[in-house]
């Protein structure tokens, strides 16, 4: 997982970071404008990338306090990844309606974790997180907006928040993010008095002389001058004790930290001086070009409406068209859905004898009878399941019959002021081929008895609908069953596809590893590879360059199954062919990762650890792109390799973040490299086996040869885990000096 050493950033952010990650219980507000808020015009405001700032402050905290659970509330599934060996301490709320987001964040706060995370603080939710904050919850939240500092508490007060809460609200960290200076045309510039004047008046602490940079623009920037971003970060310190009425300056202001960045060569004085300027004027355009996309979207749904309303209309005139043609029995005939077969026949009942109450009730098996419809009885709540006998007991002709009580199931309040209000009623059973399917129980309350004729016309129509009913009720048994049977259908052809997904992804892997290593005078090679699932997403890999050097790649992709085989496919051959066009380990990763942006898939991403010795003069030259660091093992003694990286296939330009090491190896040395699925291995207990005892295990086996390596390192980890469940894919490669 990213954390903050993994990207850019300035010394003096560290403190405060631990500052926050240790403070007492309470609003932590993390603000930026987001990809999806941002704009894509040239010259607007860069993505701010706050919900990654989110989930290391997660991630942080979770680790500082190892007992901590946090509940995270989203309405994106998995919007922050955790990882695995922190999965069991964080809940996920999803949010399926922005109207529930309020009773989502207090129903997470009410199971009073230690951390509560929010990714959206709006009008509706932040009243919901403040009353969290206050109930002493601690609660990570995160804001789209372009201010910073102090200025982000008069869009808390907007949102509901009161004078008295913005004592809960401790730190407010606002990152935005730049576009930095052309590293391959950047040069030093000297400052103009009226800058220098301006600096100085704004920076009480400046100093005057200090370098600065511009970048003219050249071929490798497409002249423009600017060529990648950067983050800069403002931290406000709240608190009970601040005078919000006129708070003071950030603990760490955003200019100063872009004056930090002009320094070290990312950015210019203008983008330190004009920074409210520009930010004025670039919020302007962003809520212009918001303005139109809503004035576009306010005519398309008007238009919309208006079709769908004239659609309907025409839909009511054809609907009442239709019905008033159809015959009653060919409307009971076509009707498959019990529940508007039942509604149509109570409907027509009605009719056919002018009652003003029909109940209908349905058999569902020789012992259950149901109240599969009503019609006026109001609000009326019967039983929903009865004894067969209660209904069908009260008849014993296939003939309709008086019948002036309540139905069966049905009661009221005052059921003997309801009973005489019951003037007629009638009892008509339904039979279907000399079989009961249902009856039906007609009431009048305005006269005293049904005419002969009504009843007749009921009695046949009742042989209609009983017959509709029977085959109605067939129908849905079918259907259910058609549909238990596809589900089962697709059960197994999801299985069957799925294994064979994976016999694939299995034989994708097992073509990418390799079998042997190539025969370096001086050099010998061992590996071992433990995928935690059928298919893993591991890659290790020793490659004879030329007569002189040797390869050494490890990679760890983001994920499993066919689609991590694949990936980690695609990341090896690239590595194969950009390591024989170059000699630099930093231009190879930085080809592969131009390379894996243009053909990989953009929600993964991988680490790697590439090396090439030099077989005469015993030199290592290795890049860590965000990969575990190796161990160097000399004379009992470890050593961890160290450099600066970031992970493959996240970026678009990573040049920056890549720092190309050099070591020189020595007789007896052993190069172990690994990934992170060893130092996460579990116990039973949850203890891990973290680098610490890695380590303390290789000084151990110093000397040995690298199978013995191996072999030993995989039984101590087996051992250590005693049964339970492997978390990750566990790989080692180990190189003996000779």
């Amino acid at each position: 997982m990213l954390d903050l050493s993994d990207f850019f950033h300035l010394p003096e952010l560290d403190p405060l970071i631990d500052r926050l990650v240790n403070d007492v219980p309470g609003l932590i507000v993390v603000a930026g404008l987001d990809a999806q808020h941002a704009s894509a015009q040239p010259g607007g405001l860069l993505p701010s990338g706050h919900n990654m700032i989110v989930r290391i402050l997660m991630r942080r905290m979770l680790v500082e306090h190892t007992s901590a659970r946090a509940v995270v509330v989203s309405e994106r599934r998995h919007a922050f990844r955790v990882p695995r060996q922190l999965r069991d301490r964080v809940e996920s709320v999803t949010v399926e309606h922005p109207r529930d987001f309020p009773a989502r964040i207090a129903g997470a706060a009410r199971r009073w974790p230690d951390l509560l995370v929010v990714d959206t603080m709006s009008s509706q939710t932040t009243p919901a997180i403040l009353d969290a904050v206050g109930a002493g919850v601690r609660v990570l939240a995160q804001l789209n907006t372009v201010f910073r500092g102090a200025a982000i508490a008069r869009v808390l007060r907007d949102q509901g928040v009161s004078h008295a809460q913005l004592g809960d609200v401790r730190w407010m960290v606002t990152v935005q993010r730049f576009s930095t200076l052309c590293a391959h045309c950047r040069k030093a510039v000297a400052l103009d008095p009226e800058q220098a004047a301006l600096l100085a008046r704004r920076f009480p602490a400046f100093e005057v002389g200090a370098t600065f940079f511009a970048a003219p623009g050249c071929p490798h920037c497409g002249g423009r001058g600017r060529q990648g971003d950067v983050a800069a970060f403002d931290v406000f310190r709240g608190g009970p004790e601040t005078e919000w009425e006129s708070p003071g300056p950030s603990v760490l202001p955003l200019s100063f930290y872009m004056l930090r960045l002009a320094r070290d060569g990312y950015l210019t004085v203008e983008d330190v001086l004009s920074l409210d300027t520009e930010q004025l004027q670039r919020t302007f355009s962003e809520l212009t070009v918001r303005e139109a996309a809503l004035a576009t979207t306010r005519a398309e749904l008007e238009r919309k409406v208006a079709e769908l309303e004239a659609a309907n209309r025409v839909l009511e005139q054809r609907t009442e068209a239709l019905m008033s043609l159809q015959d009653v029995s060919r409307a009971l005939t076509a009707a498959t859905s019990l529940d508007d077969l039942a509604a149509r026949i109570c409907r027509y009942a009605r009719g056919v004898c002018a009652a003003d109450r029909v109940v209908l009730y349905y058999l569902r098996s020789p012992d259950t009878a149901e109240v599969l419809a009503m019609s006026g009885w109001g609000a009326v709540a019967p039983l929903e399941r009865l004894d067969a006998m209660t209904v069908c007991g009260v008849f014993s002709e296939q003939d309709a019959r008086p019948y002036e009580h309540l139905p069966p199931g049905i009661s009221f309040e005052n059921p003997q002021l309801e009973a005489r209000q019951l003037h007629a009623g009638l009892c008509v059973p339904l039979i279907a081929q000399e079989a009961p399917v249902g009856a039906m129980f007609v009431h009048a309350t305005r006269k005293d008895a049904f005419k002969p004729g009504a009843v007749a016309l009921l009695q046949a129509f009742a042989d209609q609908a009983a017959v509709a009913i029977q085959r109605a009720g067939l129908i849905e048994e079918l259907h259910a069953k058609i549909v238990a049977l596809e589900a089962a259908q697709e059960a197994l052809v999801q299985k069957e596809r799925l294994e064979r997904e994976l016999d694939l992804a299995r034989q994708v892997q097992q073509s990418v590893l390799p079998r042997s290593f190539p025969d370096v005078p001086g050099l010998s090679f061992a590996a071992c590879n433990v995928p935690a699932r059928q298919v893993g997403g591991d890659l290790y890999d020793v490659v004879a360059l030329d007569a002189r050097r040797v390869g050494v790649v490890i990679a760890d992709v983001s994920d499993k199954g066919m689609p991590a085989a694949l990936y980690m496919g695609l990341t090896r051959s690239l590595i194969l062919a950009e390591a024989q066009r170059e000699h630099s380990p930093r231009a190879v990763l930085v080809n592969v990762n131009r390379l894996l942006r243009m053909l990989g898939s953009p929600d993964m991403f991988v680490s790697v650890f590439y090396g090439v010795i030099d077989v005469v003069t015993r030199e290592l030259t290795y890049v860590r792109a965000g990969h575990d660091w190796p161990f160097l093992v000399r004379s009992g003694e470890t050593h961890l390799l160290r450099g600066e990286g970031a992970v493959l296939g996240y970026w678009d330009e990573i040049a920056a973040l890549l720092s190309e090491e050099t070591t020189a190896l020595q007789p007896g040395d052993r190069l172990v490299l690994y990934t992170d699925g060893l130092t996460d291995v579990a116990a039973p207990d949850g203890a891990l086996y973290d680098r610490d005892r890695l380590r303390r295990l290789l000084q151990g086996l110093a000397g040995e040869s690298p199978d013995v390596i191996c072999d030993a390192t995989f039984e101590r980890l087996d051992c250590f885990r005693d049964g339970a469940e492997q978390l990750d894919d566990m790989t080692l490669l180990v190189v003996a000096v000779a």
